[in-house]
């Protein structure tokens, strides 16, 4: 079976989820029907631990997951890997195909669960239609506002990437989860494997600074859920942090 397909038509409930999503946000379901049945989007459906590879044919679309949660990863010639960012329904996923404008790069998408996916078209919200003008122009007001989740994500996965060692990684990656979770215990969304990758380190490495992080009580954790253990490296007061 194919992994996706242009579609025009949607069932109920996959219009009832499209509404909810950041993008239509603002449009009713008439207004979100004759805009699908224009563009005619792809429609990708994964179960869980499912993937699949995009290309650059997909290099002008933007990605909706309105159901369920992906994780993006960029692979070069090498096959090696760099998990981008965890995307889940509520969010608009136009990171996830910002990405493809890099044309070395191929972008590999894993369903962490059951997840649905739309890829539009720029071309589709850009070029106004003089029937869905007011339509493209919601969509549009949607997706620039959308776009500052995308760039404070890039940023701070740069900030990550740009510390000497590991461990500074590590402390940096949670300096923006107690920020982003206000609060000193929280679930991040990656596995052990999937911080690896988006850290850019190596797995056994990872965790043996993990490991002394907790031996030196700065954090605690199980798995994906961690905890913040000591103020000496971050300091949340509500309205910001410092490290």
């Amino acid at each position: 079976m194919e992994k996706y397909h242009r579609q025009s038509s949607f069932a109920g409930e996959h219009i009832e989820l499209l509404k909810k999503h950041i993008l239509f946000t603002g449009l009713d379901g008439e207004q979100l029907i004759r805009f699908l049945e224009f563009a005619r989007p792809y429609f990708i459906e994964l179960e869980e631990g499912q993937s699949i590879r995009l290309s650059n044919e997909f290099s002008n679309h933007i990605g909706v997951v309105f159901s369920g949660q992906i994780i993006i990863y960029g692979i070069d010639y090498s096959g090696n890997k760099l998990l981008h960012n965890s995307v889940g329904n509520t969010e608009s996923s136009g990171t996830l195909f910002s990405i493809l404008d890099y044309r070395s790069t191929l972008v590999e998408v894993e369903a962490k669960v059951h997840s649905l996916m739309l890829m539009i078209n720029r071309s589709e919200i850009y070029s106004a239609s003089e029937e869905l003008a007011v339509i493209q122009h919601r969509i549009l007001v949607n997706l620039i506002e959308s776009q500052r989740n995308m760039f404070n994500d890039l940023s701070c996965h740069l900030y990550c990437l740009c510390q000497r060692s590991i461990r500074d990684k590590i402390l940096k990656f949670l300096h923006f989860c107690v920020e982003s979770y206000h609060c000193y215990e929280f679930d991040i969304p990656f596995s052990r494997d999937d911080l690896a990758y988006y850290l850019a380190v190596d797995r056994a490495s990872l965790s043996r600074s993990l490991s002394a992080l907790k031996a030196e009580g700065i954090i605690d954790y199980r798995k994906n859920h961690f905890k913040v253990l000591t103020t000496k490296y971050f300091k949340y007061d509500g309205e910001g942090l410092g490290i």
